[in-house]
């Protein structure tokens, strides 16, 4: 076909030239009405798009193709289109498809007779099944095509015919007769003088040397020779696999220095296999961009008269699309602001219930320190004042013996002990003299009794103190707990444990009574849990209650030391 034929452009990687070229004679022979070299064309603008991975684009051409062929029935044509069409299924992986097209292109070529074309269609066929493993129908295919290949093949199908045979052999594992046909396959090859096809004889005999005998001095000698047959061929792919083979050949041989050089050869190879492959995919790119280019403007002209007409309806369907889009919009923008606003108010609620619950608790713990010092300061002093003057009375009056006065004396003392009591449960004396740890400790004793025990186990050193005002909320934060649990868990044992990390305060309580449920319960009773809560969550901590019916109850607490 001279300069503009298509070997031409594809040689020089012009595949958009090249499918230009194919377009024209396609149209000629088309008006010419010459379908024979039609589908020739077809075949041949597929493999161009295969050869771009565009397998849609070739499948496409290929079953047009296939109705002119069947149309005029165009046999030889058909047979090889369908070979084609399951290629190329075969590459995309749908290989129920691929298996499907290739018996009907063995079917067709065996009906004409053809057996290049027969034996063709069920090399494509042994190759899948030898790939998914079904060895049966593979040994099936293989026999076929030697059988073909010895009555009136060349040289390279009898090549091709053994080669089947030792690829099964060597996938069966068995060896010997692998090696046989190994050996039939590379007489064949040398008659074919096919250099592709030698060398792979000579890298499988070696991978049998290298694997099955252990042989690597035969398996070097055949890896140079791939090497010596090619010394222009510094970078392929099936090159680089030499140098690898021949790394480990020598690593087996224990000549490091040798493996060395060639894995090196190896990685360098494969870098610039991996730059070509990047430039070819980039070029390959770019040539479907422009094929794609070109197709888009033959269809410009008739989609200008579809896209005058679909015009008006689009632009209806927009308006309407954005009536649609922006009234979802707004709906959303709306119930937006609603939840902000709504969260808001929330918020500052829940702000405003927080103040007033810490607020009730600092006036609760302000009025039980005071209260409590006007018992001790003044009450109490007050009476042991006037048990005082009635001593001195007594004193100075041997001589008189009053039952009234023996009768006051007993109540002053019965007011002074009370007085004495309440202040204590106000403001127990361990805490202000010893702080909390000691407090919880003679807290856990006190409530211990027959019915519910409470044990108390400190991890910090006892002697430790903290802020007066801390130790207090603390102190009765632990208390309203074991109220609750003394009240409501009908439990047996209890535990109360303290620790400290790192400015944090940790207290656990736990106990193995009734349990309730977190998400309906309420305690309102003293602090309760809402108190409780409230007042951890102002002291900058956090409190995790764990508890479900009959299972007992697990309350964490943690709050920042203060400094």
């Amino acid at each position: 076909m001279g300069s503009d034929s298509t070997n031409y452009y594809m040689e020089r990687h012009q595949e958009l030239k090249a499918l230009r070229y194919l377009q024209r004679e396609s149209e000629l022979l088309y008006h010419d009405k010459n379908y024979t070299e039609l589908c020739h064309k077809s075949i041949h603008k597929a493999q161009i798009y295969t050869q771009l991975k565009d397998y849609s684009k070739a499948t496409k051409i290929l079953f047009n193709a296939l109705q002119i062929a069947e149309k005029e029935k165009l046999l030889l044509q058909e047979a090889i289109i369908l070979k084609h069409i399951g290629i190329c299924f075969e590459q995309t992986k749908n290989i129920k498809q691929a298996i499907y097209y290739l018996r009907r292109s063995e079917k067709s070529a065996y009906a004409q007779e053809n057996d290049t074309l027969s034996a063709w269609a069920q090399q494509g066929l042994f190759k899948i099944f030898t790939e998914k493993n079904n060895l049966d129908s593979a040994r099936f295919y293989m026999k076929r095509i030697l059988h073909i290949a010895k009555n009136n093949g060349t040289n390279h199908q009898k090549y091709i015919g053994y080669s089947n045979f030792a690829a099964y052999y060597l996938k069966t594992k068995e060896y010997e007769t692998a090696k046989k046909y190994l050996d039939t396959t590379l007489l064949y090859a040398k008659a074919s003088h096919n250099l592709n096809s030698l060398n792979n004889t000579r890298n499988n005999i070696a991978y049998y040397y290298l694997e099955v005998e252990k042989n690597y001095k035969k398996a070097e000698k055949l890896f140079l020779e791939i090497l010596a047959s090619k010394p222009n061929d510094t970078i392929s792919l099936s090159t680089s696999d030499t140098y690898l083979n021949l790394s480990y050949v020598y690593e087996k041989m224990n000549d490091f220095r040798k493996a060395n050089i060639y894995l090196n050869k190896y990685i360098d190879n494969t870098e610039a296999l991996f730059n070509e492959r990047v430039s070819s995919e980039l070029r390959d790119t770019e040539t479907k961009y422009k094929i794609y280019k070109i197709e888009d403007n033959y269809k410009t002209k008739e989609q200008l008269l579809k896209d005058k007409e679909a015009r008006n309806k689009k632009l209806l369907y927009i308006f309407i699309t954005l009536f649609a889009f922006c009234s979802i919009l707004f709906y959303f923008f709306y119930q937006n602001m609603r939840l902000k606003q709504k969260n808001k108010l929330k918020d500052v609620n829940n702000k405003i219930q927080q103040n007033i619950i810490n607020a009730t608790i600092d006036g609760q713990e302000f009025e039980r320190k005071r209260i409590a010092g006007i018992l001790h300061d003044s009450i109490s002093a007050l009476l042991s004042s006037a048990s005082l003057h009635l001593m001195a009375y007594e004193t100075t009056h041997l001589d008189e013996s009053s039952p009234e006065l023996i009768k006051t004396k007993a109540i002053i003392k019965e007011a002074h002990d009370k007085i004495r009591d309440l202040s204590h449960t106000l403001i127990p004396p361990v805490l202000e003299k010893l702080g909390l740890l000691s407090a919880l400790q003679d807290l856990c004793e006190k409530n211990s009794n027959t019915l519910i025990q409470f044990e108390f186990t400190n991890h910090i050193a006892k002697e430790s103190r903290y802020n007066s005002e801390f130790e207090m909320k603390m102190y009765f934060i632990v208390a309203e707990l074991l109220n609750n649990i003394i009240k409501h868990s009908q439990a047996s044992k209890a535990f109360i444990s303290v620790e400290q990390n790192n400015k944090q305060l940790f207290i656990n309580v736990e106990d193995n009574g009734a349990g309730f449920d977190t998400k309906k319960t309420e305690h309102k009773e003293g602090f309760g849990l809402t108190q409780i809560k409230a007042r951890i969550r102002s002291m900058k901590g956090s409190i995790t209650i764990n508890s479900k019916p009959n299972t007992g109850t697990l309350i964490y607490i943690k709050v920042e030391l203060p400094d």
